[in-house]
């Protein structure tokens, strides 16, 4: 054999050999090539939102089962992304277990509120003056773990008061809570909170379909109903806890727990839910659609001895504002049916009424009943909400309080972004007055 095909022979076994090693790393890797990639896991998401967040809509179906394992905005508001598995970088942390730690990332949220009225202030039948107003709760919560958990807030405002008004506003601490949960039957709430009276306190006027919070007979006014505090707020403790998801929820509370020369405000309430439930701390007096509601709702507050400013004065002649030694007590109950019919929009119906106790409480009773209804579909950018509410109080040895609004919502993107414009007629015993007002809303 020549020497030129020797040569040719050992360079066609070494290509061989070295094709052979190719094909070899090649076929070891493509079964690990074609492996899926690893599925995000969940981020943890608590079933109750810390503060009242605004309503969001239900979430719609996914469309394929790459949809159905993407975590959704809902479930992620405030916390960063979820890397994408597929691409650079390296996988997410492991979900966490019922034994190790959970976490999730403090929450920050900013509530606005601007309003005008056109009503005169000393002659509440003209309609001559206009007053401006607002309200910004500025909010935070988060948890530490599994069984702590925090929540504040601060709130500013301007506009007229009972005694005139101030350009500069104020601003103060709003809610500084607490909060301890063993389980679903047993939470405690430690701080600065709402009093768990009646379902508009839990709501506010931020989830409710009126501008105006029941019980303001007087513009600018503490509003009559239960006793609170500023902002339906009070210094205390609440146990409270829920059976079914929410289907039932009790709680008991004592508050006035800032001023030692006053007996505590001990309050109580329960609540059923016999559709939908409602798991949260807070409940919403509409839920505009997302959920069908019959709920049931009865609630106490006793004070024994406690210091008591009222109006009128009592018969022994003393001047009104004294604080005198008496028992307090109230009791109320209130219904909500809401349900969304589809295609012929969303009915909602509400009431409650309150019986107050104590020689000297300046009202007997109060009560409201309201009947709303919202568009199927947007009109516009929005859904309208006609509304009608009908409020009465009794004052102790004078004729009742008479208040009336109608009024015309416009629903942009639920509670976080709506508009009202409404009219209101009032009859504080004999005296009469006509308002319009108009409010804008929006929380992100």
């Amino acid at each position: 054999m020549s020497t030129q095909t020797r040569a040719a022979r050992r360079r066609g076994d070494a290509g061989a050999g070295i094709l052979a090693v190719v094909l070899g790393i090649v076929s070891f890797n493509l079964p690990a090539r074609a492996q899926a990639q690893p599925e995000a896991p969940p981020a943890p998401t608590g079933e109750d939102a810390p503060i009242a967040a605004p309503a969001t809509g239900p979430a719609s179906p996914p469309a394929d089962a790459s949809a159905a394992r993407a975590p959704s905005a809902e479930a992620h508001a405030g916390a960063p992304a979820l890397r994408d598995t597929a691409g650079p970088g390296p996988a997410p942390p492991a979900p966490p277990t019922e034994d190790g730690p959970w976490k999730n990332p403090l929450s920050v949220a900013a509530w606005a509120r601007v309003g005008g009225r056109l009503q005169n202030p000393s002659a509440r039948e003209r309609m001559d003056r206009l007053l401006g107003d607002g309200e910004l709760d500025l909010m935070f919560s988060g948890e530490i773990n599994r069984f702590i958990g925090v929540q504040g807030a601060i709130v500013a405002q301007f506009g007229p008061t009972p005694t005139g008004g101030n350009i500069a506003g104020s601003a103060t601490l709003r809610d500084a809570i607490a909060k301890l949960k063993f389980h679903d039957l047993l939470n405690v709430w430690i701080g600065r909170m709402i009093v768990p009276s009646d379902r508009s306190a839990f709501s506010g006027p931020w989830s409710m379909g009126p501008w105006n919070y029941p019980g303001l007979f007087e513009p600018y006014a503490p509003p009559i109903g239960p006793r609170q505090g500023p902002f339906g707020r009070n210094d205390g403790v609440t146990a409270w806890g829920k059976v079914a998801g929410g289907l039932f929820k009790y709680y008991v509370g004592a508050f006035n727990l800032h001023d030692s020369s006053v007996s505590p405000l001990y309050t109580v309430r329960l609540n059923m839910s016999l559709l939908d439930p409602e798991p949260a701390y807070y409940q919403k007096s509409t839920y505009l659609g997302e959920k069908s509601i019959l709920a049931l709702g009865v609630a106490a507050e006793v004070q024994r001895g406690g210091s008591v400013e009222t109006l009128p004065p009592p018969e022994t002649g003393m001047p009104p504002g004294v604080p005198r030694k008496d028992t307090y007590g109230e009791i109320n109950a209130d219904l909500l049916f809401e349900k969304n019919l589809g295609a012929a929009g969303t009915v909602t119906l509400e009431g409650a009424v309150y019986k107050y106790l104590g020689d000297f409480e300046r009202f007997d009773y109060s009560y409201f009943a309201l009947a709303s209804y919202l568009t199927p579909s947007d009109i516009g950018v929005g859904k309208l909400q006609p509304l009608v509410r009908l409020q009465q109080a009794k004052p102790k040895g004078a004729d009742p309080y008479l208040l009336i609004d109608a009024q015309m919502g416009y629903i942009i993107e639920g509670h976080a972004a709506r508009v009202a414009f409404g009219y209101q007629r009032s009859d504080l015993s004999g005296a009469k007055g006509n308002a319009l007002f108009l409010g804008v809303q929006v929380q992100k």
